[in-house]
């Protein structure tokens, strides 16, 4: 009878084992199509802020009637500096993600290393258990983080467009000046376009990344706290 529930629960150790090694694939994976869709977000943002530099000079050129325009320049810098910063600080997410990544996979390779040779039932195994259940805890920190810093950009495109919005109203005020602020606010709105694509592919792989780290966070406890039965 102790064999049979021996063996029962070194099979649900397995199993749970199993799906943790799993799921920790398919999160990891939605992470890096995350961190890849912002691959272009430097490059963007140099856009904006040549384009920034631009817009001013014109302004200047226009006189008074760009008055209006310099300082809708002024505040897209502003804007370019902020995704800079927003970048930077991802930069460094993904770095440590992909420790973190590296690292899941050795203690998952060392679960089962431990499960073939000791038994799921080992202290071995346990406390390789709960130092994979710390990692995947700080993953889901990591995603969290990505999320907030995903929002950021958004917030950046919003305002981005209502620039190129109010910088195409001065244009129909500019007079001879027009043309040449309207040439700015299509480019604008065009670099705005491409950054709200890259929100809408890194959002949607980070949305499923949220869903999966609680999920797995919450599997990874199960699996620990039944071992400890």
């Amino acid at each position: 009878m102790t064999e049979t529930v021996q063996a029962t629960r070194t099979t649900g150790a397995t199993l749970r084992t199993e799906r943790i090694e799993s799921r920790a694939s398919a999160l990891l994976s939605d992470c890096r199509r995350a961190f890849h869709a912002f691959g272009e977000l430097d490059e963007l943002a140099e856009n904006l802020r040549i384009l920034s530099l631009n817009a001013e000079l014109a302004a200047g050129r226009a006189g008074d009637k760009g008055r209006a325009v310099r300082a809708l320049t002024q505040y897209t810098r502003e804007l370019v500096n902020r995704l800079a910063q927003i970048r930077g600080e991802m930069n460094q997410q993904r770095g440590r993600t992909d420790t973190l990544s590296t690292q899941i996979e050795d203690d998952l390779k060392r679960l089962r290393s431990i499960e073939e040779q000791s038994g799921s039932d080992s202290p071995a195994f346990a406390e390789c258990m709960k130092a994979l259940v710390d990692k995947l805890d700080t993953l889901s920190t990591n995603v969290e983080d990505l999320s907030r810093r995903a929002h950021g950009v958004e917030e950046v495109v919003s305002q981005s467009d209502s620039i190129a919005t109010n910088i195409a109203i001065e244009a129909a005020a500019a007079g001879v000046h027009e043309k040449e602020f309207r040439t700015v606010s299509d480019t604008m709105r065009r670099y705005v376009d491409d950054l709200r694509k890259m929100i809408d592919e890194a959002s949607d792989s980070v949305r499923r990344a949220l869903e999966k780290t609680e999920a797995l966070r919450r599997l990874g406890v199960e699996n620990l706290n039944d071992l400890r039965r």
